[in-house]
């Protein structure tokens, strides 16, 4: 039932609304004299009460979208999330499009701060100077600390043209603001590099058709001559399960890639599709940034022995949300399921840790480098690519 429509998974993204307590020198208190109804009588009454009681005269749309995102905070669940018609469209645009307007920043969480884990060539962030490791303080000059990624994301997203002020810290503690231009960006998600006979291959994003992108790159590089790879999946925060599955079964021959629970439904386990492209040797990069699908393909090819993980720990995202459109254009956000890597390690509890650590970042290519050099030395010379 699940292959009838295309799963997202997001990396690390949600929103929490943060409660404020006033402190009132006057107030009434009224109670309902009922304690049974409907399941939803207690939102009736707030309703009636305001309608007739609050001062400002209430805005009814405003009233229903602060009940929604009510009921989403008492999921309890930091990845569910309230997305307005303009966010919804925005997001609609980033996933299955891949183009978004904005400033061209991937985000992580950094304890209560906001970190920019990469910045894309090319784009107002990388023009002004932006820099991974800078922790994001403010947007538009309001605080950013203890929101989730979805919500620093709407601040900094917005119409093509329009400007954003981000202020950030960087290094030991030295303030930073940039006033950036949003711009219409085509959001890239390979890039690929033959370094000697090496095929490095740098996914950025699980959007639509990355998989086929995969593909077509490792073919293209085989014919060039490439004896092994590198899969680059460092800050790399997601996207679409199916486009996971679609981009591991390049590397993985038949047999389970990633099992999906979802509650009071049977699981599902999703095999490798089509042909294996290649069998060549391969060493797979990750770190804190690597989050969600990106998790999915580290774990299925670590678990099956296929090739080794180089970096760091990954972001331990091993939920499923699934975005659901309402009736007015707006959507909601929800955990639907949790996921599995084929030895049944579940990776919101430990992540993908890595085979061989390396933390600091400009070394973890050149150890990948030299890692891949070992297994090419020890590989048969029979060794060949699949066709």
């Amino acid at each position: 039932m699940f292959k009838r429509h295309s799963t997202k998974i997001l990396a690390g993204l949600a929103a929490l609304a943060v409660p404020a307590a006033f402190f009132v020198f006057g107030f009434t208190l009224g109670r309902s004299s009922s304690s049974e109804g409907s399941r939803y009588q207690i939102l009736e009454e707030a309703q009636s009460r305001i309608d007739s009681m609050a001062l400002t005269e209430p805005d009814d749309k405003r009233l229903i979208q602060g009940a929604v995102k009510g009921m989403l905070q008492g999921l309890d669940d930091p990845h569910s999330l309230y997305y307005n018609p303009q966010a919804y469209r925005a997001l609609g645009d980033e996933l299955l499009t891949g183009q978004f307007s904005g400033v061209g920043v991937w985000l992580n969480r950094a304890g209560e701060l906001t970190k920019i884990v990469s910045v894309l060539p090319e784009t107002p962030a990388a023009a002004a100077g932006m820099e991974p490791g800078d922790l994001i303080t403010a947007v538009d000059g309001k605080p950013v600390a203890g929101l989730e990624l979805d919500e620093v994301g709407q601040r900094i997203a917005g119409r093509e043209g329009t400007n954003v002020v981000i202020k950030v810290v960087r290094g030991a503690g030295i303030p930073q603001e940039f006033t950036l231009s949003r711009k219409k960006l085509d959001l890239p998600s390979v890039e690929t590099t033959m370094k000697d006979d090496v095929g490095i291959l740098n996914l950025l994003s699980f959007t639509g058709g990355v998989g086929g992108k995969i593909r077509d790159a490792v073919t293209a590089m085989q014919a060039q001559g490439a004896k092994g790879f590198i899969l680059d999946l460092r800050g790399n925060p997601g996207g679409s399960l199916d486009e996971a599955v679609q981009v591991a079964s390049v590397f993985l021959d038949e047999g389970n890639i990633v099992t999906y629970r979802e509650r009071g439904k049977p699981e599902v386990v999703y095999q490798a599709r089509g042909r294996v492209t290649t069998k060549l040797p391969l060493v797979v990069l990750v770190d804190g940034g690597s989050a969600s699908a990106s998790e999915i393909v580290a774990g299925a090819i670590q678990d099956r022995q296929r090739g080794l993980i180089v970096g760091t720990e990954t972001y331990k995202k091993g939920s499923v949300q699934r975005v659901v459109g309402l009736s007015d254009g707006s959507a909601i956000k929800l955990t639907v399921a949790s996921y599995f890597t084929p030895s049944g390690r579940g990776i919101g509890e430990h992540g993908v840790l890595p085979d061989v650590e390396v933390a600091d970042r400009d070394r973890q290519v050149a150890k990948a480098t030299e890692i891949l050099s070992g297994m090419l030395a020890e590989a048969p010379s029979t060794t060949k690519a699949a066709s």
